[in-house]
């Protein structure tokens, strides 16, 4: 089963939270001052130190925001079979450190799966500016909650490009298309005969040829056909792409797989 894992998550302070959950007691240290009360907010990389407190705080936030969206496989949650519209929220908490490191870090979720790529995901923060109190570090306490939204892509009538591999099949239909294309092209270029275009073209040193073809319900090139400035460019290119690799997926109408034509035009540089 397949699912669309919208991530909603938001970052904030333990302070603002600490009666949300039972294990907040392992914050309640004498050493420890909370994010909203430091004298100077922990400085997230990137972040202007000349910047007041509170724009710090903002931009440690949202500097957070970016790291949890590029860094946290939303695919994790694929394999734990959950019902569709489902809101799945992971309490993730832990400190940074007089010296700026990240350490104790707790996360708590319904699912362990959830709970460990949390983890994995907040050890990957790169090492911060501590926060200060009188000129002196301190060590401060942050939670971080993140949540999902899950819609189970079987009960979506949507329309849905050719997916070739190491595209994402859960972004927009005009993003897969872009990206599909591209790999296509990509591929291409790697595989054409430099030699045998620089022979066809002494002169020259790029032709153009257009590639039209349609990706079969089952993931398969078929249809292929080629026009150039000389046929043997064109049977160049259609040889190439009789040996692409199989589509992860077909294209899709209305949720039913369909057969798909593209066409590209290609111009290559030897």
């Amino acid at each position: 089963m397949k699912y669309n894992l919208i991530l909603l998550f938001y970052a904030t302070s333990l302070f603002a939270f600490s009666q949300e959950t039972k294990i907040s007691e392992n914050t309640n240290d004498s050493e420890d001052v909370s994010f909203a009360l430091v004298e100077r907010v922990p400085i997230y990389k990137g972040c202007d130190e000349n910047m007041g407190n509170q724009a710090l705080k903002e931009c440690f936030n949202e500097r957070m925001n970016s790291h949890i969206s590029k860094n946290f496989n939303v695919r994790v949650a694929d394999k734990l079979n959950l019902p569709d519209d489902t809101t799945v929220k992971i309490s993730v908490f832990f400190k940074i450190s007089t010296s700026g490191e990240i350490e104790n870090i707790v996360a708590k979720a319904p699912y362990p799966e959830l709970e460990t790529e949390a983890i994995r995901t907040v050890n990957l923060l790169p090492k911060l500016k501590p926060g200060y109190v009188d000129g002196k570090s301190v060590r401060v306490p942050y939670y971080l909650p993140i949540k999902f939204k899950i819609t189970n892509l079987k009960s979506e009538k949507t329309d849905k490009f050719p997916v070739y591999k190491n595209c994402d099949e859960t972004i927009s239909y005009e993003a897969l298309k872009e990206c599909t294309t591209n790999k296509v092209v990509d591929y291409i270029k790697v595989s054409v005969n430099y030699e045998l275009a620089d022979k066809l073209f002494p002169l020259e040193k790029s032709t153009q040829f257009l590639v039209s073809f349609t990706i079969n319900k089952k993931g398969k090139a078929e249809k292929i056909t080629a026009k150039a400035h000389k046929k043997e460019m064109a049977a160049e290119a259609i040889n190439i792409l009789k040996r692409m690799p199989k589509f992860k997926e077909p294209g899709y109408k209305n949720g039913e797989p369909v057969d798909t034509k593209m066409e590209i035009l290609m111009t290559i540089y030897f």
